[in-house]
């Protein structure tokens, strides 16, 4: 049971839902895979900003990975489809997340382009929350902006105070604070404890 204060829980993703290294899971005999990948993705470094900020597409990659790996082009803008389907949870957080469904809104506030939207159909996520709001679809990096376009798009204020963020990165978990939001900096081994302290204040 969550806290009675509290109308909107805002889930991140990546290592805080699921294991965010699945973009990097290899092809069937191209062990190289994850180095290349991490090298197409890093040989621009405003790429990530521009991708989560929706000025780039996974696609971009096609052409710096058919370099590096002996997969022709269309091999790869299928494999980089294709490993949404290997997203995993981390434990207990399905079922954590099932279990609020009825409760209490949620939503997922991630730094993530466009084609999140698949990744969330991909592992089930986009049955469980109540609305998805991407970096890429807010035109922003900051959790407390995407929080505010979730709770409109809800039908709530934008007033942070009753929204709780849990978020594996503890500078957005200290900018949702600044903006007046609760928050649960998610570690694996100390998230127990915080949420239980959450859930009964």
């Amino acid at each position: 049971m969550i806290g009675a204060d509290i109308d909107l829980v805002c889930w991140d993703f990546g290592d805080t839902l699921v294991d965010e290294t699945f973009m990097q899971y290899a092809p069937e005999n191209v062990p190289e895979w994850p180095h290349a990948y991490r090298r197409a993705f890093g040989a621009d470094p405003d790429f990530a900003d521009r991708l989560d900020l929706g000025e780039a597409s996974l696609h971009d990659l096609i052409e710096p990975l058919a370099d590096l790996v002996p997969m022709s082009r269309a091999e790869i803008a299928r494999h980089l489809r294709a490993v949404f389907t290997r997203i995993e949870w981390l434990p207990g957080m399905r079922e954590l997340v099932s279990e609020l469904e009825g409760q209490v809104l949620q939503a997922v506030v991630t730094v993530n382009p466009h084609e999140f939207a698949a990744m969330a159909v991909a592992c089930g996520l986009d049955q469980l929350v109540d609305v998805i709001v991407t970096s890429a679809d807010a035109v922003s990096l900051s959790k407390p902006v995407m929080a505010r376009r979730a709770r409109h798009l809800l039908g709530l204020s934008p007033d942070l105070s009753t929204t709780l963020l849990v978020d594996n990165k503890e500078h957005n978990v200290d900018e949702f604070f600044a903006e007046g939001g609760l928050a649960i900096h998610y570690t694996p081994d100390g998230f127990a404890a915080e949420w239980d302290a959450a859930a009964s204040s």
